[in-house]
């Protein structure tokens, strides 16, 4: 099955969004041969008229067979859905500006501003009554249907699908997906055979407890290759993955990343712009972000990415036209896998999955959300026990995971003293006085999208 249409689709958000990707396997209703229903989603309907025919362009030239939808009715959409995909970001792209530039006014530098920090709260708060609307109406129409979310912040927002609902959600990102590309373009060798990994965390600070490299200690040989890249003697011969091309190249810094390393004996698996949100140390001064490699006077990722919404717009249509070629590989998302898996039809699959805190990580509290590898099979996840993390990586996990439980709590309950208070308890906050003039300036702006401080929403 071809996500890349979903995935292409989601980067032409505007306004208020509600972006979803349904499965549909109902063979009486179906003309296609191979009984498989994809149905795109969007509040918005200028999106799904270049992202449609991608789709169904895609399908043609590799002969799957699929019946493409698409609509702006999420009812209809959701109508004998057996997979639901999410991805949103509540106010567009006007909103992810102003989650970087209001903590700027209070001197707090966010590289990413979706997952922790300030524009994390916020983003979550925005989000979190839009995830309940569209979860009833799951619930509703398609009960028995998985609920995929990848939308951010992934912790929070998979926590509020699992205590507000009975329906299965789980949070998939592709982190621990992005550093084995990087790992194998380091080393030479090949990133789905090479490896093997232990992990464990949170959503964005998930960590490499354990990596082994073809028997070898992984982590004791990035060690080496992070001191001398160039002078490095890797154990293969092969060069960048061609999944690491097409999306964009090797990332051009890993200083975070490699300082944790040498400082914990861990690895963290995401970029160093979100890692270095969780832990601000590296951010704030200004200073310091220069030195660690971020550009205060330039472009965050979110807003990166933004600019050029209209060059992949653009190259989507292209491909349509027959302008460009198709690129038919899969990537190095889990979705279609995840389905493959849990339908039946593929092979068990292990893969990270985000989840309710069930004894996988045995020194984190009961009922939060975590990161860890799960296998999947036949209708059924079984996240894999780590036992308990390490003291540092214990310690970097705490300094969010309560915050994320009061987020959760304050955005579905609209409890505002608790929403300052988990914004104060955020390490990249100085202090309770600014937590309160910054939340202020924060609900001033975005008061359409916060209904449930305005008694205008409530679970």
């Amino acid at each position: 099955m071809i996500f890349d249409g979903f995935i292409v689709g989601v980067t032409f958000c505007k306004e208020l969004m509600e972006r979803n990707f349904l499965e549909k396997a109902d063979a009486q209703n179906l003309q296609n041969d191979k009984g498989l229903h994809v149905v795109l989603h969007d509040v918005n309907p200028d999106p799904l008229r270049v992202i449609a025919p991608l789709c169904e362009k895609i399908s043609s030239d590799v002969n799957a067979g699929l019946k493409i939808e698409a609509t702006t009715d999420l009812d209809s959409a959701l109508k004998g859905a057996d997979f639901v995909g999410l991805t949103i970001s509540t106010g567009g792209q006007e909103a992810d500006r102003m989650d970087k530039e209001i903590p700027l006014r209070y001197q707090i530098f966010q590289t990413v501003a979706d997952t922790v920090g300030p524009g994390g709260w916020s983003r979550a708060l925005r989000n979190i009554p839009v995830v309940v609307n569209i979860i009833r109406k799951v619930e509703a129409i398609a009960p028995n249907a998985w609920f995929m979310n990848y939308s951010n912040p992934m912790t929070v927002l998979t926590r509020v699908l699992n205590r507000v609902s009975q329906v299965r959600s789980i949070g998939i990102c592709h982190e621990l997906q992005g550093l084995l590309l990087h790992l194998a373009y380091f080393f030479g060798v090949d990133w789905q055979k090479a490896f093997s990994v232990r992990m464990a965390g949170i959503n964005h600070l998930i960590w490499i407890l354990k990596l082994t490299l073809n028997g070898k200690d992984g982590l004791e040989l990035l060690k080496e290759y992070a001191k001398d890249p160039e002078h490095f003697q890797k154990p293969g011969t092969l060069g960048m993955p061609e999944e690491l091309v097409h999306s964009g190249g090797a990332a051009p810094s890993q200083k975070v990343k490699f300082d944790l390393l040498a400082r914990t004996g861990y690895l963290p698996a995401a970029g160093d712009s979100h890692i270095a949100e969780f832990l601000p140390f590296y951010l704030n001064p200004l200073s310091e972000a220069k030195r660690w490699g971020f550009d205060p006077d330039g472009k965050a990722h979110t807003f990166a990415r933004m600019e050029g919404r209209v060059l992949v717009r653009r190259k989507c249509e292209d491909m349509v036209e027959g302008n460009l070629p198709l690129y038919l590989r899969h990537s190095h998302e889990h979705a279609d896998k995840t389905i493959a898996a849990l339908e039946g039809s593929g092979e068990p699959l292990i893969t990270p999955l985000n989840l309710p805190n069930c004894g996988q990580i045995d020194n984190l509290p009961r009922g939060v959300v975590v990161e860890t590898l799960a296998c999947l099979s036949g209708d059924d996840i079984q996240p894999l026990a780590v036992g308990s993390v390490p003291e540092a990586v214990l310690h970097s996990l705490m300094q969010h995971i309560p915050n994320q439980e009061m987020i959760v709590e304050a955005g579905l309950t609209g409890n505002r003293e608790l929403a300052i208070m988990a914004l104060a308890n955020d390490p990249a906050v100085p202090n309770p006085d600014i937590a309160r003039k910054m939340g202020e300036d924060f609900f001033e702006n975005f008061r359409l999208f916060l209904p449930q401080f305005n008694g205008k929403w409530s679970l």
